[in-house]
């Protein structure tokens, strides 16, 4: 398999060539973009709008020891915070909707329809949900990139362009403001 650095080097020489990444990157930035915006035609539309910013600028683009992923990630960040300026909407982090969508969520308590856990679990679903909303973009970012896409604390540093031990206080704050949010 190639490497990033060689991908992109192929996508500088000929663009067509840009289709290797998009190929090895577009589920990874869909479903970060699902998880941000719990909408699926609106995810859809942010990543191939990072994917087409992405072939144009292909060519400004120099490797400096982080990941190709970390500038797609950067990309996406700032397409949907742009969306959510211009239209002035609320995000609504659903995680409810994640599950309804074909890309193999699953609810974990699926045998339990109906019963007194489901509910419980979906009254603490929903807390969690208003509790996201309400969070500056910059703690939503930092929590999405850690428990959704499970990246590590030096590819999140990488993605958002801060020292890794920026990215622990920052994640330990975000954190302690979500529990205390959802009285968790």
């Amino acid at each position: 398999m190639e490497s990033d650095q060689q991908l992109v080097a192929a996508a500088k020489r000929d663009k067509t060539q840009f289709v290797n990444l998009y190929d090895k990157y577009f589920d990874q930035i869909y479903k970060y973009m699902l998880t941000r915006v719990s909408d699926v035609q609106l995810a859809e539309d942010l990543t191939s709008q990072t994917f087409l910013i992405a072939l144009e600028k292909i060519d400004t683009y120099e490797y400096m020891g982080k990941p190709f992923s970390a500038w797609l990630y950067r990309i996406s960040i700032n397409e949907m915070n742009l969306y959510f300026r211009k239209s002035k909407k609320e995000q609504d982090v659903s995680i409810k909707n994640w599950h309804e969508t074909e890309s193999g969520f699953e609810p974990a308590d699926a045998g339990l329809k109906g019963s007194e856990n489901e509910i419980h679990h979906l009254e603490k679903l929903k807390v969690l949900n208003n509790a996201m909303r309400q969070m500056k973009e910059d703690d939503q970012d930092i929590l999405s990139l850690k428990y959704f896409e499970e990246l590590s604390y030096q590819e999140i540093a990488d993605v958002l362009g801060i020292t890794v031990s920026n990215v622990g206080a920052k994640l330990n704050r975000a954190t302690a403001k979500l529990a205390k949010a959802c009285n968790f």
